[in-house]
Parts: structure tokens; sequence; C-alpha cells
């Protein structure tokens, strides 16, 4: 992004001072993705809990906590969709001056790297039952 203020650069001694650029770089966020006014960010979330659900902690980019609930049988492919915890955006004529755009989580299920003998053994009875 690059902004031009009018007259605010240098002079010369007897002359009227030129503009000023500012170039500007914005870091990627490492946890968020901006898209429009939607925020994306992956969410990696245990194999039992993607099962089972569960609530887990987000930190969002205030800083505050958001308790986001995981619902039972959810799969990676599917999104979780926070409406109103995304960008500021003006709201273009809507009854309210601003509104906010989304925080879109996309869930990536985290399997584990060994399995202990207990484990293992729970999982191949799941197997049994067709799972």
């Amino acid at each position: 992004e690059m902004i031009r203020m009018p007259q605010k650069g240098e002079a010369i001694k007897t002359g009227v001072a030129g503009d000023l650029y500012v170039k500007i770089h914005v870091k990627p966020h490492t946890i968020f993705r901006r898209d429009g006014s939607n925020l994306i960010m992956n969410l990696s979330v245990k194999l039992t809990d993607s099962i089972l659900g569960t609530v887990v902690p987000i930190e969002t980019l205030e800083g505050k906590t958001l308790e986001v609930k995981i619902p039972p049988m959810k799969r990676a492919e599917e999104h979780l969709r926070v409406a109103g915890k995304g960008i500021p955006f003006d709201g273009g004529g809507s009854s309210r001056a601003e509104s906010r755009g989304d925080l879109i989580i996309r869930l990536e299920i985290a399997l584990p790297h060994k399995l202990s003998g207990k484990a293992k053994k729970a999982i191949e009875d799941l197997r049994t039952e067709g799972l």
C-alpha cells in the first residue's frame, strides 16, 4: 500500500514542500488470514474431540478469549463460522453503522504419532463396530 501525503515532504529553501509517499508493508499474521472482512484460521483438534465434540478456547485479534463449540462428528472438510468475529467494515447502507465479518475455522484432525497398546485395542474394537 502506498499513501501520498500532499505537501508533507521536504522543501527547498524558498519553495513549497513536496509530497511525502509512505509505503506500508503488512506482515502476515501467525494465526489468521484475511478474506475480505472474514478471518480464516486453521485449528488442530484431536481425533477424539472431532468425534465426541468439545469446547476450544481461541484468542481473537483483540486478545480476548472466545469459547468455540466443536459439535460431535465434525469432519475436517467442514468449517465452523463464528458470526461477527472478523474484521470491522462499513455497513454500506445497513441499519448498523459498523458491522464485522465472520471468523471461519477450518478444522484439522491431528492424528497421534504413536498409540499405546490400550489405545490400539480400543481402536480395533471400534473397527469391529464398523467405525
